[in-house]
């Protein structure tokens, strides 16, 4: 109810803005500026959703076409975003994330650190059958019974990574998978430490660049074909065993790797 009351308060103000505005201005540029100005000033909330196309242009009093295209021109600048089957939103604040690679960091600890919320989606856990990749990943036989958890890691609104995890079931299948089934799809790090008593001490990364397929173009909002950064890491417990295989998609505008390489001595 609250956000209601604050969004049709806005709303007010926006239509006074337009219709007390600068006379040079157009209509289009007026109801541009407008929002804008409601969001520069936090009274229109980044990441907000805003009305409907037909309600929003009858509230502001002009028309869906003037509306239309204020919102094309401020989608230009990305000041909003369109979600093709949701709806305009304003969009969230510029966020990029750096990760050195010669040191392990869960993404969840390196968003909150970087002033980010920490979200997931879609999480997905199931049992399949170890591919020739992860089975070498993980030193077992092609296969073997592995668990498998599928998530969609978020930086407030915005999707960062799809990332794809997998841990050898071996022989006790129906004893860990209820287990790994209660993963909330934060840090598999603390929770493999806590839940599973396997604490990852290292890991072997590889990182390439590869095209966004039709897939992962959609969960990452970015166009097929858009460069994303894919790892492919294996984790280690102590004395080298092979505890967990990841594999994650990350999009590359919000998320590069780094890493510090010494000269020759």
């Amino acid at each position: 109810m609250a956000n209601e009351d604050g969004r049709e308060r806005a709303t007010n103000v926006l239509s006074d803005r337009i219709w007390n505005g600068v006379p040079r201005e157009n209509l289009t540029t007026r109801v541009a500026n407008a929002i804008r100005e409601q969001v520069n000033a936090g009274k229109l909330q980044r990441g907000i959703q805003l009305r409907g196309e037909i309600e929003f242009a009858r509230e502001l009093g002009v028309s869906r076409q003037t509306l239309r295209e204020a919102t094309k021109l401020l989608t230009r600048e990305g000041l909003l975003t369109i979600r093709h089957g949701a709806g305009t939103f304003v969009s969230e604040p510029p966020v990029h994330l750096s990760s050195p690679l010669d040191t392990m960091h869960s993404m969840s600890t390196l968003i909150r650190e970087s002033g980010g919320e920490s979200r997931v989606d879609g999480l997905k856990i199931r049992q399949t059958n170890a591919t020739i990749e992860i089975a070498r990943a993980l030193d077992i036989s092609e296969g073997a019974p592995v668990a498998e958890t599928f998530r969609r890691r978020l930086i407030g609104a915005r999707p960062l990574a799809v990332a794809y995890d997998y841990i050898a079931l071996n022989d006790d299948a129906a004893c860990k998978l209820p287990l790994i089934q209660t993963f909330d799809g934060g840090s598999i790090y603390t929770f493999m430490a806590t839940k599973l008593h396997r604490k990852l001490v290292s890991s072997e990364s590889a990182l390439a660049a590869v095209a966004a397929c039709e897939e992962h173009a959609e969960l990452l909002h970015v166009k097929v074909g858009f460069p994303l950064l894919l790892m492919r890491e294996v984790h280690f417990e102590e004395q080298h065993l092979r505890g967990l295989y990841s594999i994650i998609y990350h999009n590359s505008s919000l998320m590069e790797f780094t890493l510090m390489r010494p000269g020759t001595r």
